[in-house]
Order: C-alpha cells, then sequence, then structure tokens
C-alpha cells in the first residue's frame, strides 16, 4: 500500500492545532489581564495559540512528505484508555498512590516488560504523581483512602 503524504504528522498536527484552539477559544472566556498581572485566561489562550500554531508547522510540511500508512494498535488504545476511566473511578475512594499505580499498571498491559520492571515503573508513576499534583500543587485529593 502506497501512501503519497505522511499521515502521521498531518493527523498529528491537525490534533494539536485543534486542541490548541479549542483551549485558545474557551480561555477567552475569562479575564487575560496583562503581562505584569495575569488572568486567568492568560495561560490557556497564549499557551493555545501556540500549540495551534505549531500544530499547522508539523501538518503543512507532512503534506509535502510521503509517509507510510497509519496502524492503530487497538490493543494498546484500549488498555490506555481503561487506565485513565479506572484512574477517575478510583481516585476518589483509593487515593492518589493506588489509582495512580493501578492505572500504569493497566496501560503496561501490552508491553513485554519483566514484572519485576513494570512493578518500578508503576511505583515512579504514583511517587510522581504524588509529589506533583497533591503535595507541590496542593491541590485536595486523598492520598491514601484513609486520608478521605
Amino acid at each position: 500500500m502506497k501512501v503519497t503524504r505522511d499521515l502521521h504528522d498531518i493527523i498529528g498536527g491537525l490534533l494539536m492545532t485543534a486542541t490548541g484552539l479549542f483551549f485558545a477559544i474557551y480561555g477567552g472566556q475569562y479575564d487575560m489581564g496583562t503581562t505584569a498581572r495575569m488572568g486567568p485566561g492568560y495561560f490557556p489562550v497564549a499557551l493555545g495559540w501556540t500549540l495551534a500554531v505549531l500544530g499547522i508547522l508539523v501538518a503543512l510540511p507532512a503534506c509535502w512528505r510521503k509517509g507510510s500508512a497509519v496502524v492503530v494498535q487497538w490493543g494498546n488504545l484500549f488498555w490506555s484508555v481503561l487506565a485513565i476511566v479506572i484512574f477517575a473511578a478510583a481516585l476518589y475512594p483509593l487515593g492518589v498512590v493506588i489509582a495512580s499505580f493501578v492505572a500504569a499498571l493497566l496501560s503496561l498491559v501490552p508491553s513485554k516488560m519483566a514484572l519485576r520492571t513494570r512493578m518500578c515503573v508503576c511505583a515512579v508513576v504514583a511517587l510522581l504523581t504524588t509529589l506533583i499534583f497533591p503535595i507541590s500543587l496542593q491541590m485536595v485529593l486523598p492520598i491514601w483512602p484513609w486520608s478521605l
């Protein structure tokens, strides 16, 4: 099967552009403020437009570049989406540590990694998630099931 365009970069660039436009337009509903005193809409709008332009810069050259066919890895997609859904459902009953560990473990199901390596990766993901969101950013999230 011969494909004359680089569909990977075209699709990726268009998705980046669409995401950027969404955040830029939706963020425009909030007060922008000034550069010295930024409002809640400043970063979503600025980063949204930046992402949209970068998406165009990825997609346009791909229109003239040869590429291969897009192959969707359905198993990886299924386990990744399932991991996100389980994380969302388990976050408040189980806490950040357990929910992120389980989500990382589910997302690694299609991997050929050794079990010990999987467990180490899941532990690091759980640690980083806990350090970043409830601790560093001080988001109000339960860390453990008993810390509700």
